[in-house]
């Protein structure tokens, strides 16, 4: 953040590309000497937390207090350090509803001149994705807005027949577009959408499709914001109760949840599973999130009915039964699991290769092969000797490798 003492650091006159750095005084391979002095206690050290770190260089000489080189040192490598950065500013990036990547594009200059343009290209794209979405989602919107203006003038032209309702305001949509190579792996579970949200999503999707042809959107239904106004029953300070009127800011499967409700009161969490494509276990769990706003009340075991003014009066303000699950709309963007499952086939078929045309190898052998040919792709090698056996050992229970007593590793015959 702005005013950070890393920030601070990104913006030293002084700074070098973490290339021309110099090592660590601990890593350096000279002999220690005897007059060598320890830093003094934490407690009688004076200045940020980074400072005190830097102090202490070998034979009692202060350190540089470069925080980026330190950082990079505890992550391991350069390389491990920029995607931790990635993986957080894809989360920062997809919870910016207004667009603006101004700190953004500071902090990825400054960036740039430690870690070279090559490192952050990734990085660079991201930004830039989310830019071009701004520009993408005001274009749509101006051309559905035109759209939606001459159907309401033909409508007040003509009368509609006998019965027909007429449509209500159509669902504004705005919407990320990422390049989705550059990006983490995103969550990515995938579910029926109430169909009026999916209208609108159809609608948005027609029209970028129409403006970017041949380009299609492949919709990422778990992630996103959605606002709503419900109606909904309050306690008044009198003890009476009154419709009132709420806005919710809510995750996509909760809207899509709660949007059911406006087409009956009643639902059990089996039919609401049918129409979503979710598992109930899940439902009921998420229901827990308008159960605790007493939208909603629950009637055992998994029956979900609008809450009536009985009910309200009934639970009053300190029921805290039913927790209010929110952990679906504050959880991240970006999936741990799908990234490592993203690098583990790319390793595997980097692994693979080499023990079919070598036939069997130990580990730090196979360790070395991976750091020099996959450090020129898009996915970086950047495990440790540790964390490989246990890929290995997992690939070994996928019954694809096989260990002999001699830690030497070769393929299944099949």
């Amino acid at each position: 953040e702005v005013g950070g003492e890393l920030y601070e650091e990104l913006r030293r006159q002084d700074a070098r590309p973490l290339e021309h750095s110099t090592a660590d005084s601990d890593d350096e391979e000279d002999e220690p000497t005897f007059d060598w002095q320890p830093p003094p206690p934490i407690s009688k050290q004076k200045g940020g937390f980074f400072d005190n770190i830097g102090m202490g260089g070998s034979n009692g000489s202060s350190g540089g207090g470069d925080i980026l080189s330190i950082l990079v040192s505890i992550y391991g490598s350069k390389e491990l350090f920029v995607n931790e950065y990635r993986l957080m500013l894809a989360d920062k990036l997809l919870a910016n509803l207004d667009y603006n990547t101004d700190k953004e594009v500071h902090t990825l200059e400054l960036l740039k001149l430690r870690f070279g343009e090559l490192s952050m290209r990734n990085c660079e794209i991201m930004i830039k994705d989310t830019d071009d979405s701004k520009r993408v989602i005001t274009n749509i919107h101006n051309t559905l807005k035109a759209k939606e203006k001459r159907r309401r003038q033909l409508q007040a032209n003509e009368s509609p027949p006998e019965g027909e309702t007429t449509p209500q305001d159509p669902t504004i949509v705005d919407s990320a577009i990422v390049s989705h190579i550059f990006w983490p792996a995103l969550q990515n579970e995938q579910f029926k959408h109430h169909p009026r949200l999916q209208v609108g999503l159809d609608h948005f999707g027609a029209e970028y499709a129409r403006l970017k042809n041949p380009r299609r959107l492949v919709w990422l239904n778990q992630l996103g914001t959605v606002q709503l106004e419900l109606d909904v029953l309050e306690e008044l300070e009198d003890g009476t109760t009154a419709v009132e009127t709420r806005e919710f800011s809510v995750a996509p499967l909760l809207a899509t949840l709660i949007s059911h409700f406006e087409d009956k009161d009643k639902w059990t969490a089996e039919e609401l599973s049918n129409e979503t494509g979710i598992p109930e276990h899940t439902i009921q769990k998420r229901m827990g999130y308008w159960v605790g706003h007493r939208v909603l009340q629950l009637q055992p075991p998994s029956t979900y009915v609008v809450a009536t003014r009985e009910h309200l009066l009934a639970v009053g303000e300190g029921d805290d039964s039913v927790p209010m699950e929110e952990d679906a709309h504050q959880s991240r963007a970006v999936s741990a699991a799908a990234q490592e499952e993203e690098d583990l086939d790319v390793y595997e078929s980097y692994i693979c290769g080499m023990l079919n045309t070598h036939g069997q190898l130990p580990l730090d052998r196979i360790h070395n092969t991976l750091k020099m040919f996959v450090t020129g792709s898009d996915i970086k090698y950047n495990k440790t000797p540790q964390q490989l056996s246990r890929l290995l050992q997992h690939l070994c229970k996928k019954d694809k490798l096989e260990c002999g007593p001699d830690g030497m590793y070769k393929l299944v015959k099949k």
